[in-house]
């Protein structure tokens, strides 16, 4: 595995909006050009490949592919 091992929050709260549908505001990273992006994904599924995570989904009608470590906004733990 190329990038750190995904936080277990940060799966967890990835799987809960795959299951329910939810959108997520996210701000990511192309991997090859570091060309930033902001939309709103719908997430459809979590996957390992080339090394690193993914994350499968949709964004404002259009399919995505999106490296985790390259989201600028995870989800962080609320206490």
């Amino acid at each position: 595995m190329t990038d750190s091992a995904i936080p277990r929050h940060v799966s967890e709260r990835l799987e809960i909006a795959i299951l329910t549908g939810e959108t997520l505001q996210l701000n990511w990273a192309e991997p090859a050009s570091s060309q930033a992006w902001w939309g709103k994904v719908t997430p459809r599924e979590l996957r390992e490949a080339d090394g690193y995570h993914w994350l499968d989904g949709e964004c404002e009608g259009r399919p995505v592919q999106i490296r985790l470590d390259l989201i600028r906004n995870l989800p962080t733990p609320v206490k």
